[in-house]
């Protein structure tokens, strides 16, 4: 893959894919350090609190949340390099919606694990 010449050297770009690495790293330790298979070996995996449905699955599963970020972090950069030359607008959205995903990742996970 072919990495646009001024890609690094737009001060925008830096400060999106900084924002991204760092809060990638932040969600990864944070879900790693927060799911203890020794405590509770079921954990919810889903709640729908509008029909009182309440699904438990195994602890481990919840490893799945930090594969979540890593994917479409590395998805997002992707796409970002990809369509640089073409739309550096869209390059600079996609960058800042993966933070609101990441965000809303560890939102989520925060939730499913506090609710024991």
């Amino acid at each position: 893959m072919k990495i646009p010449k001024n890609y690094y050297h737009d001060k925008s770009v830096l400060a999106l894919v900084g924002a991204n690495a760092a809060l990638l790293v932040l969600s990864i330790s944070y879900i790693l350090t927060n799911v203890d298979t020794d405590i509770n070996t079921t954990s919810i995996v889903s709640f729908r609190s509008s029909r009182s449905i309440q699904v438990s699955g195994s602890t481990s599963e919840l490893y799945q949340f930090a594969i979540f970020a890593l994917l479409v972090t590395l998805v997002s950069f992707i796409l970002s390099m990809k369509l640089y030359n073409l739309r550096r607008q869209l390059s600079l959205s996609i960058l800042g919606l993966n933070i609101i995903t990441i965000t809303l990742c560890l939102v989520v996970f925060n939730a499913l694990t506090r609710t024991l």
